[in-house]
Formats: C-alpha cells, structure tokens, sequence
C-alpha cells in the first residue's frame, strides 16, 4: 500500500467520530392543526415530557369549530435510526385510531395524521416560557 494511501486512511479513521443528539420533543409547544379531509382548522398546544430516550407522552389540546376543546393524550417514540422522527396511534373514543409521524427540530413540531375519515398536519413551535 503506498504511503500517501497509509496517511491518508489514518488520518481519516482517527478522526472524531460524531453523532447528532436525538432532537428531543419534550417541551410545550403552540401552534395548529387542519384537516385536509374536512378543512376545520384551530389552535392546538401540547405539553410533551421524555419517558426515556426513545419514548415521550404527549397531551394535545385544541379548539375545534373554533369553540369545540379536545384534548387527548398520546406516547411518542423514536422511529428506529432517525434521530428526530417519532410515531403515535391512540384510540380516541368515538372517531377511533389516530396516526401521527411527527418530525422535530428543536424550535418545530410537524406532524401528519390520520383516522379513520381523517388526514391533517399539526404545525407547532416551541411555546413562550
């Protein structure tokens, strides 16, 4: 092998290997929700705390029809070799299983959902202290 290969590889294997901290959801966060199967929007909020590195339990509440509150809870967890995409389904009583991908970043919360009739996104940032 040549030298100048020899250094080269050396050089290159010791360098410091590097990996990216999870992007963590914990945290409360603002923002919205809509449907794009039914076009009712509203506010949504959420309150988000770690279980462990992977897994998260989150409480959503919003406003539909601008006066209707929900709330509902939710476990997140880590989708294996992301770093900052988790997934959910929860039964809801009465409109059945909710989906939920979600990617996080530190300052944003973006999801996709869907149920049974259902299909929407929630765009959130990280709420004022």
């Amino acid at each position: 092998m040549p030298a100048r290969l020899l250094t080269l590889l050396l050089v290159v294997f010791s360098l410091p290997v590097t990996t990216v901290p999870a992007a963590s959801p914990a945290g409360r966060w603002s923002g919205s929700w809509s449907s794009s199967s039914t076009g009712h929007q509203g506010p949504l909020r959420a309150k988000i705390r770690a279980v462990d590195a992977n897994t998260y339990r989150a409480l959503f509440a919003g406003r539909f029809a601008k006066v209707i509150p929900f709330v509902y809870p939710a476990t997140l967890q880590r989708i294996p070799g992301t770093y900052n995409r988790y997934h959910s389904s929860t039964r809801l009583p009465l409109l059945g299983d909710y989906r939920m991908t979600a990617t996080v970043t530190p300052h944003h919360f973006n999801a996709t959902f869907r149920g049974k009739k259902d299909l929407g996104v929630f765009r959130m940032s990280r709420a004022a202290r």
